[in-house]
């Protein structure tokens, strides 16, 4: 019976898990600073503690998030924001032999002309198919897991130090179904009104105005370019009905810069 091959390429980011094999990449972000007509050098170290050699092949991917914080990529050199154009790599394959670590040289040269604009672009490492890749047998086909990593590279003038983000609304958009359960969704958008790259935290906790019991909701991370605006959602078990008091807390990089959004809910 003919087998088939489907081939599936995963994207990792942060340190890799055992799905990858053995394969660590570190750093996962990569910020350059500097004026206009600098240049600067940073290393991608890429560890194979897995029993094959792995081979990749780097390349420059432009990307931004959408309103909800997921990633879009666009080819590099596309975006206003792009800084893809700027970097030369070292090499762009690279194979990693079991036990072994390889460095991939990653260099930026920032154009005379530079304005006063964070820009960013994502280091690609694609793993290359080889015919001794091993593949999963389900069902008489062979599914060949390929593993692509993304690293965040991002450009900051040197002056840009202002870090604030702040929010622009806190809605209750209605019901939603997750796994079968009802939640009130809440909607809570942030605006990063500073000159530089954010990495931030938002709190949501409801308060029962009749009996004064607080509800916390789990933290969400966000991540943020300078004017960039971003949509996170809360959501509140159906169980919790009647009048409440919403409190949305922006923790803005150190837990000592905060902001505070209030918003009375009927569920």
């Amino acid at each position: 019976m003919r087998r088939s091959l489907l081939i599936l390429t995963v994207l990792v980011a942060g340190i890799v898990s055992s799905y990858a094999q053995g394969i660590t990449v570190s750093p996962t972000r990569l910020f350059f600073t500097g004026g206009p007509g600098s240049s600067a050098t940073q290393t991608v170290t890429i560890t194979n503690g897995g029993k094959t050699p792995f081979a990749f092949k780097a390349a420059l991917s432009d990307w931004y998030r959408d309103s909800t914080g997921e990633k879009v990529y666009a080819n590099a050199g596309t975006l206003p924001r792009s800084n893809a154009g700027w970097l030369k790599l070292s090499e762009t394959n690279v194979t990693v032999q079991p036990g072994e670590s390889k460095q991939l040289n990653v260099m930026m040269s920032v154009p005379a002309n530079a304005t006063n604009v964070v820009t960013n672009s994502m280091l690609m490492l694609t793993q290359i198919a080889q015919q001794s890749d091993e593949y999963i047998k389900n069902n008489n086909i062979g599914i060949k897991v390929l593993f692509e990593f993304g690293l965040h590279v991002y450009y900051t003038p040197e002056n840009n130090t202002k870090e604030d983000l702040d929010f622009t609304a806190i809605n209750h958009i209605g019901k939603v179904t997750i796994a079968d359960k009802v939640y009130n969704r809440i909607a809570v958008k942030v605006k990063n009104i500073g000159n530089t790259t954010s990495d931030s935290s938002i709190d949501f906790e409801i308060t029962n105005k009749s009996t004064g019991e607080e509800t916390k909701l789990e933290p969400v991370p966000v991540s943020m370019m300078p004017d960039a605006e971003q949509i996170v959602f809360f959501d509140i078990p159906e169980k919790y009905k009647g009048e409440f008091a919403g409190v949305a807390i922006l923790r803005v990089g150190s837990a000592a810069n905060v902001r505070v959004g209030e918003k009375n809910l009927s569920l």
